[in-house]
């Protein structure tokens, strides 16, 4: 028999590094194996640990791993997958990838991986669609779960991948902006849902000034439900690189309409910008289902949601600012958009304002006088 593993690496007490120390081989070729791992963090220590385990039974045997848990749990290898994207090829969205593969794991429980097929993926796509995400952030999942289990297959604890014959949603990459009709409308329907929100639905209970915040500054839910007041300095708001999508800063300037919504709100007296307690958590996806189908029914607009709204701020601030003073990397900056292409998207041609720019053409004095110079004479 081979030795009992110890399941973890050994912490040195004095010098709170990890280290290695494990017997490896058979009776009585079995030797003991102790070395530093170099590092003080647990998570790192663990993983560091799993891959000197298997390379030192690989060196025993010449050749192969020791035989891998026939029931490894989905979880197990998630973790594994997590650590390697950090670790190993520094992924920057790790934490992404991390969050949605934990809300993934929570709702299967402790499944196998070998018990995972097409009605299991099938069953995960209806509960990511009941948690009102939409087909674009559903393919991002299923697409983050489709590389988790080719790394299982190269690490050999799957022989073949149970995802990729799933075909991802076909998505309609037109930008979706609400008529200023809809936004009437999804206002009474905000104004609705807040009359009849209990205390403990925080985005029912500030239905309306979360509408009116998006529309007014641009942000994502996300940012929003988690600005605190910190983010709030005397003409402006500033979310750090840690706070925004693109890991960039983001400045929104204030104004009159966005700062008599935030007077109203900063009495209740929360470290929230919509208030609530600071140890309760909002998930900017999985408190939006409820919500969500309120305001669908309410506003009778069938393909609402939150992140239109934004949409909606961009392709104004672009169509109507853009010209007036307002040039386009101040729009990008709002929009926290990292290429200015992005911004760009929301440019809509119109006919009155291609007319505009043409007729401008000829108000330029150098082309009339050019013109004039030209002409034959007598005429």
């Amino acid at each position: 028999m081979n030795p009992k593993r110890r399941e973890g690496p050994t912490l040195n007490a004095t010098t709170r590094y990890y280290y290695f120390d494990e017997k490896i081989g058979f009776r009585p070729d079995v030797r003991r194996v102790r070395f530093s791992l170099k590092t003080r963090d647990p998570e790192k220590a663990h993983w560091l640990w799993e891959r000197e385990y298997r390379k030192q039974w690989r060196q025993y045997y010449g050749e192969a791993d020791p035989e891998k848990p026939r029931q490894i749990l989905f979880n197990q290898i998630s973790e594994e997958f997590i650590n390697y994207e950090r670790d190993i090829k520094k992924v920057k969205t790790w934490k992404t990838i991390r969050d949605r593969l934990f809300i993934i794991g929570s709702h299967w429980g402790n499944v196998t991986l070998n018990s995972i097929n097409s009605d299991r993926l099938a069953e995960l796509d209806s509960f990511l669609h009941r948690r009102g995400l939409a087909p674009k952030t559903i393919n991002d999942y299923m697409g983050i779960l489709k590389t988790t289990f080719f790394y299982a297959v190269r690490k050999k604890y799957l022989t073949d991948n149970p995802i990729k014959e799933v075909k991802p949603y076909t998505v309609d990459e037109k930008r979706r902006e609400y008529s200023p009709d809809e936004i009437r409308r999804i206002l009474v329907a905000a104004d609705r849902i807040e009359k009849g929100a209990r205390d403990n639905t925080v985005l029912q209970k500030y239905a309306r000034s979360i509408i009116l915040l998006l529309l007014y500054t641009g942000m994502r839910l996300g940012e929003l439900i988690n600005l605190k007041w910190d983010n709030i300095q005397s003409d402006r708001i500033v979310l750090r690189r840690t706070e925004t999508k693109q890991r960039k800063e983001k400045v929104i300037p204030l104004t009159s309409g966005i700062s008599t919504i935030l007077e109203a709100l900063r009495a209740k007296n929360s470290p929230f910008v919509i208030p609530r307690k600071a140890t309760a958590r909002i998930s900017s996806h999985g408190s939006t289902s409820t919500i969500l189908a309120k305001m669908r029914a309410y506003s009778g607009i069938e393909d609402f949601d939150f992140h239109s709204l934004r949409h909606t701020a961009a392709s104004i601030m672009v169509s109507n600012a853009l010209g007036k003073g307002v040039g386009i990397a101040d729009i990008q900056k709002i929009l926290g958009h990292s290429k200015v292409e992005t911004t760009m998207r929301y440019m809509h041609s119109d006919f009155g304002r291609m007319k505009k720019a043409v007729e401008i053409l000829e108000e330029i004095s150098i082309i009339n006088e050019t013109e004039d110079d030209e002409r034959p004479p007598g005429k």
